[in-house]
């Protein structure tokens, strides 16, 4: 059974066990920081050959905004937007896991660790590249007897895409070469 989903359920696990630091805004922010400064570059680019200004004035200048703005006055307000929405869709796919995958609670949910992360590239069918992250979570869950074991969810993500797909998966053990010294 696979189990689809909009945001990245480890991460949505981090912002609810961080406090509020510059990282954490950073990590959810990630697609609009990269169009921001993409934007501001090419316009200041395109500013500094009309009117001399120079590029590497302009940095400090964005980089203060971004950090007043979406860092310090949330900071100094004491609201962490991310955690609020991280807890309520933990909330929600507590429901959803136990309904059709593994049974579990919210308090469980929120104690799960992040067993490897891998990238791997296909071909799609429209012929383009695609880069899919996969996760494997391991996530505290009740047994039959009400016991608690950890089983393995994975989450693949086509990144640029808002699509998080969970199943059940673990990683599997891959051959290194050693090197004897003799």
């Amino acid at each position: 059974m696979k189990l689809i989903i909009n945001y990245d359920f480890f991460n949505a696990v981090l912002d609810v066990n961080e406090g509020y630091t510059l990282f954490k805004v950073i990590r959810n922010n990630k697609r609009y920081y990269a169009t921001y400064f993409t934007i501001l570059t090419i316009f200041d680019l395109l500013a500094s050959k009309n009117n001399n200004f120079n590029f590497k004035d302009l940095i400090p200048i964005q980089t203060s905004f971004f950090f007043i703005g979406h860092y310090l006055i949330p900071k100094s307000l004491n609201v962490d937007v991310y955690k609020e929405k991280s807890e309520q869709n933990l909330k929600e796919l507590t429901l959803k896991l136990n309904r059709y995958i593994i049974k579990t609670d919210y308090d469980l949910l929120k104690q799960s660790e992040l067993l490897k992360r891998k990238y791997t590239v296909h071909v799609n069918k429209d012929k383009l590249l695609d880069i899919v992250e996969e996760k494997f979570i391991l996530v505290p869950t009740y047994d039959f007897n009400n016991n608690i074991k950890n089983t393995s969810i994975l989450q693949e993500h086509i990144i640029g895409t808002d699509e998080y797909v969970l199943s059940l998966g673990s990683p599997k053990k891959e051959l290194k070469l050693v090197y004897s010294r003799s």
